[in-house]
């Protein structure tokens, strides 16, 4: 099991200002929870951001889009997408088909394989996220999510 590192004391780590020392800490958090789940994933071959593409396809699935509506549901969206999405394909997890309507877009589907590799991986992610949160009720990470929901509106996509 995973240790949870100590916090370093506050004069260690904080910057002069409240803000800065959230934005420290948000970006601490955020650096130690891709860690988290990197190892978790690393033993099935799949790394965090592909995990979550693969989810959000899955989610997605039949509500149309390409790329760039797949990026909009991502956690931190960026022009690797279509790269992404080609190594899911050459694995074997994705498979993508024009739109008859608009060739431009180009629909991305789960197969079979990646099905079966989400659920199989569900169990090892589900337990990372466990210990993420392992210091939080329940209703403190509701209110969290809600704060973090509030910070991402603020700041513009480019």
């Amino acid at each position: 099991m995973t240790q949870t590192l100590p916090l370093p004391a506050a004069s260690e780590t904080e910057p002069c200002s409240s803000a800065a020392a959230s934005v420290h800490a948000l970006r601490a958090a955020t650096a130690q929870m891709e860690r988290t789940m990197a190892r978790a994933l690393e033993p099935f071959g799949i790394t965090a951001s592909q995990y979550e593409l693969l989810q959000v396809i899955q989610v997605r699935v039949g509500r149309g889009g390409g790329c760039s509506e797949l990026g909009k549901h991502l956690a931190a969206p960026g022009p690797d997408i279509t790269r992404m999405l080609d190594r899911l394909d050459t694995a074997g997890l994705v498979s993508r088909q024009r739109d008859t309507n608009d060739r431009r877009v180009v629909h991305t589907a789960l197969t079979d394989k990646a099905v079966e590799l989400l659920e199989t991986v569900a169990p090892a992610a589900a337990e990372a996220e466990q210990l993420i949160f392992a210091g939080l009720t329940e209703s403190e990470r509701m209110q969290l999510t809600v704060l973090l929901r509030r910070i991402r509106q603020n700041c513009p996509i480019d």
